[in-house]
């Protein structure tokens, strides 16, 4: 994982990412009951926070300075762990649960496997999940824009890490046995947000770039092409994937 590629984003990152659905926190909680939570690439703690509404011993793991800063700030309540992914420290078999929201692409797949498996308790499970984009002509306005000026987009990023190929999960090829649970979680901005938003990628350029003011001009424009009174929904769903090893 490479822990630098968020610097400088987490308040962005922060308010203007979305959360999750509570009927995803209620999927684990019944399927898991776990006693001891572990929440990997927790970043700013958006996952982490939901967590709490059911789980109450949570430790949270994150390598970046920036998004920890904003970690400890959201979830007080939490055990802070400034680690990375594949290397947590944690104690063996002390988890009966561990997620990895918006950032099991990060990691390396295979050397986070066996953490997992160490950290683990007999019967503990590991729950990937990802906010999934829906098809819009926003969302394809967009990443035309992104594509322009950052050289990435969307579409591009998934290509590159596979991240929504379900398939590596739903037929167990990196585990024993998994369930997958899905729940509608439409993103909602008005322009601040959009914007916002958009500057939280990890490909997003900067506001020392060269072509920063056209960027954010033509993302404005993008956004008032499709927004109505001021607002603009963007499909989206959360998947959920509860595995065994």
């Amino acid at each position: 994982m490479n822990e630098k590629l968020f610097s400088g984003k987490a308040e962005i990152y922060n308010n203007t990412r979305p959360s999750y659905p509570q009927e995803v926190i209620d999927f684990l909680y019944d399927r898991t009951n776990a006693e001891n939570v572990a929440d990997i690439g927790a970043g700013t703690g958006i996952f982490t926070k939901c967590l709490f509404t059911k789980f109450k011993k949570i430790t949270a793991v994150e390598p970046n300075a920036d998004m920890l800063s904003v970690l400890r700030e959201n979830v007080p309540f939490a055990e802070i762990v400034n680690a990375a992914a594949e290397n947590t420290g944690l104690p063996d078999n002390s988890f009966g649960l561990l997620t990895a929201a918006q950032a099991f692409h990060w990691f390396d797949s295979g050397t986070f496997k066996e953490e997992c498996k160490r950290i683990l308790t007999s019967d503990g499970r590991l729950a990937i999940i990802w906010n999934t984009h829906g098809k819009s002509e926003l969302r394809t306005e967009r990443d035309k824009i992104f594509e322009k000026y950052c050289g990435m987009s969307d579409s591009v990023k998934i290509s590159k890490c596979g991240r929504y190929d379900g398939s590596s999960f739903t037929e167990s090829k990196y585990f024993s046995e998994v369930e997958t649970f899905c729940a509608d979680n439409p993103m909602i901005f008005d322009e601040e947000h959009f914007i916002g938003y958009s500057l939280s990628h990890s490909y997003s350029i900067k506001s020392d770039d060269p072509n920063y003011e056209n960027f954010i001009s033509e993302l404005r424009e993008a956004f008032y092409k499709f927004s109505h009174n001021g607002i603009v929904r963007m499909p989206q769903d959360t998947v959920c994937y509860l595995g065994k090893f």
